[in-house]
């Protein structure tokens, strides 16, 4: 094998890697997918006791499937803590938020609307469901 010869070999290996490694390394950005949501006013307003859930709940709806693969710390960081837990089979577990006053509440409802985030057993979100409690 001449020199040439070798040189375009390793040139065309080296341009395979680089392109392989760039297909594989592409992440997606999820830091703009959820913009529009005004995560401040639904964190501040906890157990859902002064309403602001209710206003926002358009706004998620509509970004609930931008939501979908997110961890646990990444729902955490537009949602806040849960206000409840809940363990399901097979290791999955749900993260409970109320949208309308929750039993935490001076001004409880009886049945609160509530927004269920179910966690697969590795951590991912893979439904959002919004029911009374």
């Amino acid at each position: 094998m001449t020199f040439k010869t070798a040189y375009k070999v390793l040139l065309v290996l080296f341009l395979f890697l680089f392109i392989t490694q760039m297909g594989c390394s592409r992440k997606k950005k999820k830091t703009n997918r959820l913009q529009k949501f005004e995560s401040e006013l639904w964190i501040q307003d906890k157990n859902g006791c002064t309403g602001e859930r209710m206003i926002l709940k358009n706004q998620l709806l509509s970004l609930k499937h931008n939501m979908r693969g997110f961890k646990s710390s990444e729902i955490e960081s537009y949602l806040g803590k849960p206000d409840a837990q809940e363990l399901y089979t097979r290791s999955q577990r749900y993260y409970i938020y109320f949208m309308e006053p929750g039993p935490k509440c001076d001004n409880a409802k009886e049945n609160p609307q509530a927004l269920f985030v179910r966690f697969s057993a590795i951590g991912v979100a893979n439904e959002f469901t919004i029911k009374p409690l």
